[in-house]
């Protein structure tokens, strides 16, 4: 199985850098955590993967998710919510998917989390009724989402918003 490629802010000591300016720092108050700021989430992102089409590689996508996540201030219930949107999308892909590798996608911007997906088809049709559990599940999590066909991949994109607490 291929190993999956992550690309993301690193700082020289391999620790994650959030705010991106080299120092290790997570925040610009000088604390070593990161925090939402006056109820406004810390940008993080966009991480992307690209992970064999296999479904066990979800764990490692949703991992690398709650990471984020929790580096941009999200409660413990809104990490649940965007785990079960990353798998969602993710096991639609590789359901739906030719047996190609899927890039994901995810990053906290603004009062959201964002997660994109999308493996080659050709031929996928999104009005699959296969897809209706991805569709329900996606609804219940996310304030929007979206399943589609673009350039020859089949995407799936999800946002799940920041309510705080």
């Amino acid at each position: 199985m291929a190993e999956p490629e992550i690309h993301g802010s690193f700082d020289v000591d391999g620790d994650v850098d959030v705010d991106g300016d080299g120092d290790g720092v997570a925040s610009s108050d000088g604390s070593s955590r990161p925090s939402a700021w006056g109820g406004m989430l810390l940008p993080y992102g966009p991480v992307e993967m690209r992970v064999p089409s296999d479904p066990l590689s979800s764990r490692v996508v949703r991992l690398a998710a709650s990471g984020v996540a929790s580096l941009g201030g999200f409660t413990v219930d809104e990490l649940e919510d965007i785990n079960m949107a990353v798998s969602e999308v993710l096991i639609a892909l590789i359901e739906h998917g030719v047996g190609e590798a899927v890039e994901v996608q995810f990053a906290v911007g603004g009062q959201s989390f964002t997660v994109r997906g999308r493996t080659i088809n050709r031929i996928f049709d999104v009005d699959d009724p296969d897809l209706i559990l991805c569709r329900t599940v996606l609804a219940e999590v996310c304030s929007e989402h979206r399943i589609e066909h673009v350039d020859d991949h089949a995407q799936i994109w999800a946002v799940v918003d920041h309510v705080g607490t």
